[in-house]
């Protein structure tokens, strides 16, 4: 049996396949009898889904991140898309292919690695090159900032998502820099580039995208920080000033306090970091909403956002964003 994904199901169809479970809970009908309530995923996508009766010990035990193997029909509930769920079992290993349940990003990590690589080999300030060639060559921050994604949810929730974002902050800074000459290009992006590299830290992607106990107690910025001051003990001739300012930047770039910003900008460098950085989530949030879940009710628009506690407008023929690609190096 091939595997049928979240974007080809078809409303009133019947269909058995494979996805993964989220947001599980066991609650009561009024008769006080139990249904199992759940969010099924795949690469391609999520739906709420119900299960309205034979809800077994099995099921009862259900964790975020199980697999399963379903019987679903696709409707709609108050609106909004819901798959009923006839049958489920937990699904074993050899019927499945772990790569069909995560979504990846569709750049190619080699490439935007080797984009921030090039950024680095071109700056003018050899401290700053020398720590991000340091960092960018550790094995544990390469090999997961390759497939960590940005967010649990929100923005670049996506295998590689992280890295996606980086280049992308990265390219926008860029721009900036050449537009306004004042700025320290160099640790413009050199902030750039490791304003959000405790994540790597902060998140895990194993089944599903959440918070490792250090990431939920801590948080990105203060490991983020601590990446850099672990890099940069290790070079004892590094300016103290400059590494002040790097960490500032790094410390400030959500950019108010009740955005979860230890520190509020106070140089351009970190003033344009945050803003550029806010900037690339919104937009790839929004076209990321507007995928997923456009109103077939109101074409052109999509379902309620809570986050931004509005709806979208993308247009009757979709949202056709260009794709920048990696960003030049120089």
């Amino acid at each position: 049996m091939g595997k049928v994904f979240i974007q080809d199901l078809i409303e009133g169809e019947p269909i058995t396949s494979f996805f993964l479970a989220k947001n599980i809970q066991v609650r009561q009908r009024r008769t006080g009898e139990p249904y199992l309530s759940l969010t099924l995923a795949d690469r391609t996508g999520e739906v709420a889904a119900v299960m309205w009766e034979g809800i077994t010990d099995e099921l009862r035990a259900l964790c975020e991140g199980d697999l399963l193997k379903v019987q679903v029909t696709l409707g709609a509930y108050q609106g909004q898309r819901q798959l009923t769920v006839a049958r489920a079992r937990k699904a074993m290993t050899e019927e499945i292919q772990p790569e069909d349940f995560l979504p990846c990003s569709d750049k190619d990590p080699a490439l935007l690695m080797a984009a921030l690589e090039e950024t680095v080999a071109a700056m003018a300030n050899p401290h700053l090159k020398q720590l991000l060639q340091t960092m960018l060559g550790d094995p544990e921050i390469r090999n997961r900032l390759m497939r960590a994604p940005a967010a649990k949810a929100l923005h670049h929730a996506v295998i590689g998502g992280l890295l996606e974002h980086t280049a992308s902050v990265v390219g926008l800074c860029r721009i900036i820099a050449e537009y306004y000459p004042v700025i320290d290009r160099d640790l413009l992006l050199g902030a750039a580039i490791l304003h959000d590299l405790g994540k790597v830290r902060e998140l895990t992607w194993e089944r599903v995208f959440d918070y490792t106990d250090v990431g939920r107690l801590l948080g990105h910025i203060t490991l983020g920080i601590e990446l850099i001051q672990e890099h940069l003990r290790t070079l004892p001739d590094f300016p103290e000033r400059l590494a002040m300012e790097l960490l500032h930047c790094v410390l400030s770039h959500h950019g108010e306090y009740e955005w979860g910003s230890p520190k509020r900008p106070k140089t351009l460098e970190a003033l344009v970091l945050h803003h550029a950085e806010n900037l690339d989530g919104k937009i790839n949030g929004f076209l990321t909403f507007t995928t997923k879940f456009a109103d077939p009710q109101h074409p052109g628009w999509t379902q309620y956002n809570k986050s931004l506690e509005r709806y979208l407008y993308f247009g009757v023929d979709g949202p056709e964003a260009p794709d920048p690609g990696p960003p030049v190096s120089a």
